[in-house]
């Protein structure tokens, strides 16, 4: 083979490596795109799966926060209507006693002791007086008298049990007769409420005495309030006439110092005063 042939075989074989690499080149930059298209694809179908996932999350927690907030109108509704189930047993015990259990006084001026070794006089406890026992021994209860005060008594002079003689109704139409003049409305609703009550509607009561467990508040009316602890547990009326009790039937005790009527709630008692009779509604908180 001469020169000129040996030539045009390279430039044959050359053109042909060209046109092997330009097809490499191709597949290479083919292969390339589709590599792009794959990642791009992957990758949007992973941020399409990702935004879903978090899409849902986001949808599913307000319908939780929904649901929680419809089921609390139920709850508050179920509780209204415990409420409600639950009132009438309130009511009925807001009927039983104040005190669990009591101890009333039998006798008028009858001493407490600081001890049950009755090493002092404290107070001088009156007929009807009604305490809680807090407890007993050798013969003297221990008596809460006020917030502040205890003190013993001798087991003889208190009854740990007192019926009922008559009406509350029938002692209240009794007072309103034999009592002239009454100036108060009603007075049975002041009794076991605060004193404020009272002066809210009849003005404030400035002359007062105290002894260890009441204040006496004093009015110009004719009758005063025997308020322990800020409530009022009795009003007297003095002046009275004691004629028109024999209505009541017969008393729980009778006695040259004192007269006790017990109502369902409520105790009507005379005391002689001065050449007079002052007449005690009293709340019975053991009742």
């Amino acid at each position: 083979m001469d020169q000129h042939e040996q030539q045009k075989e390279q430039e044959r074989l050359s053109r042909k490596e060209r046109r092997k690499q330009k097809r490499n080149r191709r597949s290479v930059a083919l292969g390339g795109v589709l590599a792009t298209v794959l990642i791009v694809g992957g990758w949007g179908y992973m941020v399409s799966t990702n935004d879903a996932s978090h899409a849902t999350s986001t949808v599913e927690s307000p319908k939780s926060v929904d649901g929680e907030k419809e089921k609390e109108p139920k709850t508050e509704k179920s509780a209204s209507t415990d409420q409600k189930k639950k009132e009438p047993k309130a009511k009925k015990k807001a009927d039983k006693p104040e005190i669990s259990q009591a101890a009333w006084v039998t006798r008028p001026f009858v001493d407490v002791y600081q001890d049950a070794n009755r090493s002092s006089v404290i107070y001088k406890a009156d007929l009807g007086d009604v305490y809680e026992i807090l407890d007993a021994e050798n013969g003297m209860v221990h008596l809460k008298l006020s917030d502040a005060v205890e003190g013993y008594i001798p087991e003889t002079d208190v009854r740990m049990d007192v019926p009922s003689s008559v009406k509350d109704k029938t002692l209240l139409e009794t007072l309103s007769q034999v009592v002239a003049n009454q100036p108060i409305e009603k007075p049975e609703q002041y009794l076991g409420q605060p004193l404020e009550k009272f002066e809210a509607k009849y003005g404030k009561l400035g002359n007062t005495q105290k002894d260890a467990v009441n204040t006496y508040h004093f009015s110009n009316a004719g009758y005063l309030l025997v308020v322990s602890d800020g409530i009022i547990e009795a009003i007297d009326w003095t002046n009275a006439s004691a004629s028109g009790l024999s209505v009541l039937g017969e008393p729980v005790v009778q006695t040259g110092y004192g007269t006790w009527y017990q109502g369902e709630k409520l105790q009507l008692k005379a005391f002689p005063d001065n050449g007079s009779t002052r007449l005690r509604l009293a709340r019975d908180p053991g009742k």
